[in-house]
C-alpha cells in the first residue's frame, strides 16, 4: 500500500518504548515503505500521472540493490567509507534527474510526516567489523530545508534481543519521537531513509539487509535489550564515542569523535572506491603526478609546473559533499622535496568553498617540520595546526583540496627550478603529534594575494577558462541564485543577456516552462538542472551554459512522450573577458553533461525510386517509420562533377543539391514532402531522418555560433539529439589566441590574470559536439548532426562511441578522430557531405601548424591513429576530399598518452603512442586493437579512402587489413584508394567502382612509395568500370 489520504482506528501495542508517542490523534493505517521489489522504483498514482515512472527509489544505485527472494524481497544496503545507502521517499534519482515520482496521493507535498505514525519497523541483518564508534545506525533526512534526524545505534531496546545478527533476520521497533530533534521536531518531509557508513577511519564498514519497512501505531512486540538512557544525537561526522571509563589525567581542549581521519595512506587512496577512474589528485595529468606502490611505505609524487600547482581533492564526486575541517585540530604527512633553492621554499594551501576561498599559505619549514626543514634524502614529519591555515574569511569547512605548490617565477621573469613533493600518511587529527620543534600556535606566515577581482581566468583540466562571480557582472545585470529546489523568478521584462541563473552545489531543480522568453546571459550549474516537458513543450535560451565540477545538467525528454526541449544558445563572442572564446555554448568543465531524447528506430533509408525535381513524393518502403511533421534529407545524388579541375568548383557552375522534405502525409510507402524538389535524387539513396524529440542549435538571432564541449571528470552522454548550426571553428588556418598569465600577481592556486600576446580570429577545438580530454567513456549516439562550421562530432584524447549518428554539411570532417589516442568506436554512422572544406589535403598545414590544423579538407571520418574500430559506416552526397580518411604520421603526437578511462584496453591505458607501436613485432596495425570493416560510399569525392603514412617492417605480409569496403564514385575523376608513404595493404573483399562513363578514376593510387611498390597480398578486391586499376607508384 502507498501513502494515502484514509485514517483508520487500530489498536496499539504496548512496549517499552510506548512512553514517545504521540497521543493527540487518531491512530493510522500500517503503510509499507519498502516491502516488494516492486517498491523499488516509482510506481503511477491516480493523482499524479505525469510523473516519471520506473526511477529508482534507492537513494544510490550504486550502493543499494532490491533484491528478489522466494522468502521475502529485501534491500542490499552495501556503505563505504564515504556514503551511507538507503530508501528516497521521492524518488529523486539525484544522478540522472529523469524526474521524481510523486509517492503520496496526498497534496500539497509529496513528501511524508513520519510523526502520522508512531513506529518505524523494520527486519534486518548487519554485518561488519564494531566497535564503540561504529555501530550500525539509522538517520532521516528532511528535503528542505536540509535537516537530520537524530542518529540511532541499531541496538539495545530498538532490537528484539538487543543486537542484529549477521546470519538471522531481527526485529527493529524505532518510536518516531526519537528521531525528532528540536531544529526538526515533527520530522515532517522526510526525504531519504539513511542505513549509516561509519566513516572514514574505518577500513570495513556495515552492510545491511533490511525487508519490512513499515510506519505503523501497532508495532510488533520484541524483547527489549539494554537500555539507553536517550538517542544518540545528531553527530558532526559520525556517531558520537562513548564516555572513557575515567576522567583523563588532564581535560582535553577538544572532545573530538574521531582522533584520526586518513586522507591518503596508500595506493588505493588515489582514486575513489566507487568510480576507479576517477582521480583523487588535482591536476594529475597535466603534472604527472605518480604513485609509488613500496612494500615499506606508499607515497605520491607532485611536480608542480611553473604556471600550476597540484595536490590531493576530496574524493566526495558523487553526492555534491565535501569535508569539513572546522572542528579539526592538525593536518599531518611525511615529505620530503627535491629542487628548494634561494627563494623557492616548499609550500601548501587549502582551497573551498564558494567562490573559491583560500586558506593560509603555509610554508614547510621551521616549527612545522622535523628538524626545521624538509630534505631530499628521506621522509620527515609535518605537522600544521589547522588554525595557522584558517582566516578571517574561511574557517575550513567545505574543503575542495590540498595544493602543494609551484613557487613560479623569480623577479627577473625566469622560472625557479622546478619543486619535486614526495609525500605519505597525509590525515588530519584531532591528537598532537610530535616535531622536533611543536607547530606554533602564534601567526603562520600569510597568504598574501593581489585583489582577487585582478585574476580573469581559473584552470580547468587542461585550458583556462573565465572566472564568473556577481562581483564580476555588469552593473546593470542580476545574478539570481536557485533556492528551495525552485528556478528563481525572473523579471519578465528583463533585457536580453542581462540575467544570470546560478543553481548552487545543494539544489536540484526542473525547469519545465513552456513559455519563457528571457534570454540568459548564462546559467551556471554547480548543484543540478534537469530541463524537460512536463505537459508541454519546452524551450530555453542563454548565452552560455556552463557545468562546473561536480554539477549536473540533463537535457530530456521522456520516452513516449509527444513534447520536446528546445536548447537555443544566443550569444556574443567578448574577447576582453574571454580572449580564447571559449564561451557562447555549452561546457561541463569536469560536470557531468547528458543530452538524451527519444530513441529514433529509422535513421536512414532508401529510396525506392528516383525522387524527380517537380514532383513532392518519395517513395521508401520503410515510409511507416517516420512521422507526419517530421524532417527528411535527401543527399546530392548529381554525377559527372569535375572535382580533379584544379579550379573545381570555381570552374564549373557546381551548385550542391543536399534539400530536406518536411513530411505532410504518409500513404503506404509514399511520402508526400511539404516542398515541391528543386533536384532529383537517385534511386537508393538514403534520405536521413532528422528530426529529435531534443534540439540543440544556435539561434538565427545569436551573433556568434555556439558550440558543445566537455572536459575532465564527470559524465558527457548525448543521445537522440538533433544538433543544429553548432561549431564556429572555420576551415580557413587554424589562429588561435596566444596568452600567459601575468606573473608580476599572486592569485589562490588555478587562477591568474592573463596577458594577451596575440588575438587569435579562428580559434581550434571550437566544434559542434567536442569531448576534449574527457576523463569518462562518453557516448554520442542516435544524433543529426546539421551544418556545422568545421567539424560535426570530435573525440579528442578521450574515449568516445560514436554510433548510429547522422552527420549532415561538415566543412571539415563530419566524425573527427584528433589525437591518435581515441579508443572508443565509431559504428554505423551515416554522414551526409555538402560539398564544404578547403578540398586540400592535410600533408599543406602538418608541419606548418604542428598536426594541429588537419581535417580541413572535407571528409566523412577522419582518424589521426589506428587505436579504434571504424565499422559499418556510409558515407553519400558530395565531400571536398574523402568520405574516409586516416592520416597516421607519427610526428606531433608520439608522446600523446591514450587516456586511462574506463572501457579503455589495459594494455593502451596511460601508454604513450610510441611505447604501443614497439609491443607489435610487425609494428600497430589497424586490426591491431580496432579495424577498418564494412564501410562504404556512394558519393563525389577526390579519394574514397585515403591511408597516409602506414608504416611497416620489413617482415610483414599483411600490412593494415581493408575489411569489407564498398567505394562508389559519382564524379567523373577521382581515386578509389589513395595511399601515401604506405607500402603494404590488405583488401579483403573490397570493391570500387565508377559511375559515368569515360571517366578517369582510378582504382588504386599511391604517392611517394621512396621508390616501393605498393603490395596487397591476399587480395580479393574487384575494379569497376573505371579508366586504370592502378596509378602512381602502384
Amino acid at each position: 500500500m502507498k501513502f494515502g489520504c484514509i485514517v483508520l482506528a487500530t489498536t496499539l501495542a504496548g512496549g517499552s518504548a510506548a512512553r514517545r508517542l504521540r497521543n493527540t490523534r487518531r491512530l493510522r493505517e500500517d503503510t509499507f515503505i519498502f516491502n516488494t521489489v516492486a517498491d523499488g522504483t516509482a510506481q503511477a498514482t491516480t493523482a499524479n500521472t505525469s510523473d516519471k515512472v520506473g526511477t529508482s527509489c534507492s537513494t544510490d544505485d550504486r550502493r543499494v540493490k532490491f533484491m528478489d527472494d522466494d522468502d521475502q524481497d529485501y534491500m542490499d544496503i552495501t556503505t563505504t567509507k564515504w556514503h551511507s545507502g538507503g530508501y528516497r521517499m521521492d524518488c529523486v534519482d539525484k544522478g540522472s534527474h529523469t524526474g521524481w515520482q510523486c509517492w503520496a496521493t496526498c497534496s500539497p507535498f509529496p513528501n511524508p510526516n513520519f510523526m502520522e505514525w508512531n513506529f518505524l519497523t523494520f527486519e534486518a541483518k548487519v554485518s561488519g567489523t564494531f566497535d564503540s564508534i561504529c555501530k550500525p545506525t539509522i538517520g532521516l533526512k528532511k528535503r528542505w530545508p536540509s535537516y537530520s534526524s537524530n542518529v540511532l545505534a541499531l541496538e539495545g531496546e530498538y532490537v528484539d534481543g538487543g543486537s542484529l545478527s549477521e546470519t538471522e533476520w531481527t526485529r527493529v521497533v524505532i518510536p518516531i519521537g526519537d528521531l525528532a530533534t528540536a531544529e526538526w521536531p515533527n520530522v515532517d518531509g522526510v526525504k531519504d531513509i539513511y542505513f549509516r557508513n561509519c566513516g572514514t577511519a574505518y577500513s570495513v564498514n556495515p552492510h545491511y539487509q533490511i525487508r519490512g519497512l513499515l510506519l505503523t501505531d501497532d508495532p510488533p512486540t520484541i524483547s527489549a535489550g539494554e537500555v539507553t538512557a536517550e538517542p544518540t544525537p545528531q553527530p558532526t561526522g559520525h556517531p558520537t564515542t562513548t564516555n572513557p571509563t575515567k576522567s583523563p589525567s588532564s581535560p582535553p581542549t577538544v572532545s573530538p569523535t574521531e582522533p584520526y581521519w586518513p586522507i591518503w595512506k596508500e595506493a588505493g587512496d588515489s582514486n575513489t572506491m566507487e568510480d576507479p577512474s576517477y582521480t583523487c589528485f588535482e591536476q594529475k595529468e597535466r603534472l604527472g603526478i605518480t604513485v609509488e606502490d613500496n612494500v615499506f611505505q606508499d607515497y605520491f609524487t607532485i611536480r608542480p609546473d611553473p604556471w600550476v600547482s597540484g595536490g590531493v581533492k576530496s574524493c566526495f564526486p558523487f553526492d555534491g559533499s565535501a569535508p569539513d575541517w572546522t572542528e579539526k585540530l592538525y593536518l599531518t604527512f611525511l615529505a620530503k622535496v627535491e629542487g628548494e633553492s634561494p627563494g623557492c621554499t616548499p609550500s601548501i594551501t587549502l582551497t573551498g568553498g564558494w567562490p573559491r576561498l583560500s586558506s593560509n599559505k603555509i610554508f614547510l619549514e621551521d616549527t612545522y617540520v622535523d628538524a626545521g626543514s624538509l630534505v631530499s634524502s628521506d621522509f620527515r614529519r609535518v605537522a600544521i595546526p589547522l588554525d595557522d591555515m584558517r582566516t578571517n574569511e574561511w574557517s575550513l569547512n567545505n574543503l575542495y583540496a590540498l595544493y602543494f605548490h609551484t613557487c613560479g617565477f623569480n623577479e627577473e621573469g625566469s622560472a625557479y627550478p622546478l619543486l619535486t613533493y614526495h609525500v605519505s600518511d597525509l590525515a588530519v587529527t584531532n591528537n598532537a603529534i610530535d616535531v622536533i620543534s611543536m607547530p606554533p600556535t602564534t601567526s603562520p606566515t600569510p597568504y598574501v594575494t593581489d585583489d582577487t577581482l585582478l585574476a580573469t581566468h581559473r584552470f580547468i583540466h587542461k585550458n583556462w577558462y573565465p572566472i564568473f562571480a556577481p562581483n564580476r557582472e555588469p552593473a546593470e545585470n542580476s545574478w539570481l541564485i536557485a533556492e528551495n529546489d525552485a528556478w528563481p523568478i525572473v523579471d519578465s521584462s528583463a533585457p536580453s543577456h542581462s540575467v544570470t541563473i546560478f543553481i548552487p552545489f545543494d539544489q536540484t531543480v526542473i525547469f519545465s516552462a513552456a513559455a519563457d522568453s528571457t534570454i540568459y546571459d548564462k546559467i551556471i550549474v554547480e548543484g543540478s538542472l534537469t530541463i524537460r516537458p512536463v505537459d508541454a513543450d519546452v524551450k530555453i535560451a542563454a548565452g552560455t551554459i556552463i557545468v562546473e565540477k561536480g554539477g549536473t545538467l540533463n537535457i530530456l525528454t521522456e520516452e513516449n512522450s509527444e513534447h520536446t526541449v528546445t536548447v537555443e544558445i544566443n550569444g556574443a563572442l567578448d574577447d576582453q573577458m574571454d580572449p580564447e572564446e571559449m564561451m557562447v555554448g555549452i561546457l561541463a568543465l569536469e560536470g557531468s553533461l547528458t543530452i538524451s531524447g527519444n530513441e529514433v528506430h529509422t535513421k536512414m533509408a532508401p529510396l525506392s525510386q528516383t525522387a524527380t525535381a517537380g514532383s513532392n513524393v518519395l517513395v521508401i518502403d520503410e515510409a511507416a517509420a517516420f512521422a507526419v511533421g517530421g524532417e527528411l534529407t535527401l543527399p546530392d545524388t548529381q554525377e559527372g562533377l569535375n572535382v580533379g579541375h584544379w579550379n573545381f568548383p570555381a570552374c564549373c557552375s557546381y551548385t550542391d543539391q543536399t534539400e530536406t522534405c518536411t513530411i505532410a502525409a504518409i500513404d503506404g510507402n509514399q511520402i508526400t514532402c511539404e516542398q515541391t524538389l528543386m533536384y532529383d535524387h537517385a534511386i537508393s539513396s538514403n534520405a536521413a531522418y532528422i528530426t529529435r524529440s531534443v534540439v540543440i542549435r544556435t539561434s538565427e538571432a545569436s551573433t556568434d555560433r555556439g558550440h558543445i564541449l566537455h572536459t575532465g571528470a564527470g559524465k558527457f552522454e548525448v543521445r537522440n539529439a538533433r544538433v543544429e548550426n553548432l561549431g564556429r571553428t572555420s576551415t580557413d588556418l587554424i589562429d588561435s589566441t596566444v596568452m600567459a598569465p601575468d606573473e608580476d600577481l599572486n592569485f589562490p592556486p588555478g587562477q591568474a590574470k592573463m596577458i594577451v600576446s596575440h588575438q587569435g580570429s579562428n580559434q581550434i577545438a571550437r566544434y559542434a559536439v567536442h569531448a576534449h580530454h574527457s576523463l569518462v567513456e562518453a557516448y554520442f549516439s542516435g544524433n543529426a548532426v546539421l551544418p556545422v562550421g568545421r567539424d560535426g562530432m570530435v573525440a579528442h584524447n578521450s574515449r568516445v562511441h560514436i554510433l548510429d549518428n547522422i552527420v549532415v554539411g561538415a566543412n571539415g570532417t563530419g566524425i573527427f578522430l584528433e589525437d591518435g589516442t581515441e579508443t572508443g568506436p565509431v559504428l554505423n554512422n551515416y554522414i551526409i557531405g555538402r560539398g564544404g572544406g578547403s578540398r586540400g589535403g592535410d600533408d599543406g598545414r602538418f608541419s606548418s601548424q604542428s598536426g594541429t590544423d588537419m581535417a580541413h579538407g572535407g571528409f566523412g571520418i577522419w582518424c589521426r591513429g589506428k587505436l579504434a574500430l571504424v565499422q559499418g559506416n556510409h558515407a553519400e552526397g558530395h565531400f571536398g576530399v574523402s568520405p574516409f580518411a586516416f592520416f597516421v604520421h607519427p610526428n606531433f603526437i608520439s608522446d600523446k598518452v591514450v587516456p586511462d578511462v574506463q572501457g579503455t584496453p589495459a594494455e593502451l591505458a596511460g601508454k604513450k603512442l610510441k611505447d604501443i607501436e614497439p609491443t607489435h613485432t610487425n609494428g600497430l596495425q589497424l586490426q591491431s586493437y580496432g579495424g577498418f570493416v564494412n564501410n562504404s560510399a556512394v558519393a563525389t569525392f577526390q579519394v574514397g579512402i585515403d591511408l597516409s603514412y602506414f608504416s611497416v617492417s620489413a617482415d610483414d605480409e599483411v600490412g593494415s587489413i581493408i575489411q569489407d569496403a564498398f567505394i562508389k564514385n559519382l564524379a567523373l575523376n577521382g581515386r578509389g584508394i589513395s595511399t601515401t608513404h604506405s607500402s603494404l595493404f590488405t583488401l579483403n573483399d573490397v570493391t570500387i567502382q565508377g559511375t559515368v562513363a569515360e571517366n578517369t578514376i582510378t582504382g588504386i593510387w599511391c604517392n611517394n612509395c621512396n621508390g616501393c611498390t605498393l603490395q596487397t597480398p591476399n587480395t580479393t578486391l574487384v575494379i569497376e568500370n573505371v579508366a586504370a586499376k592502378r596509378g602512381g607508384n602502384c
